[in-house]
């Protein structure tokens, strides 16, 4: 709630309110306004966790990054690999 985003959101709809005396239509368009801040809000978090599960972890070892999309490599006859 204290983030410049939450506070700005907050501080349009109660500017645009709607009264008895006027129809506002920016109210529509508030609510587009808060729905895509949610969006991106979302889509950050979002972003953030896979960064975080997938990269800098330095190198990988086929084994590991075939694990990671869900394939196993076929093993080599004689044990090898």
């Amino acid at each position: 709630r204290d983030t410049p985003a939450y506070q700005h959101v907050v501080a349009a709809f109660r500017a645009h309110r709607v009264t008895s005396e006027k129809l506002c239509r920016a109210q529509q368009e508030l609510h587009f306004q808060a729905a895509t801040y949610l969006c991106l809000l979302r889509s950050v978090r979002e972003h953030t966790a896979i960064h975080e599960e997938y990269h800098g972890k330095g190198e990988r070892s086929p084994e590991e990054v075939a694990g990671l999309v869900g394939f196993r490599l076929p093993q080599q006859p004689g044990g090898k690999g």
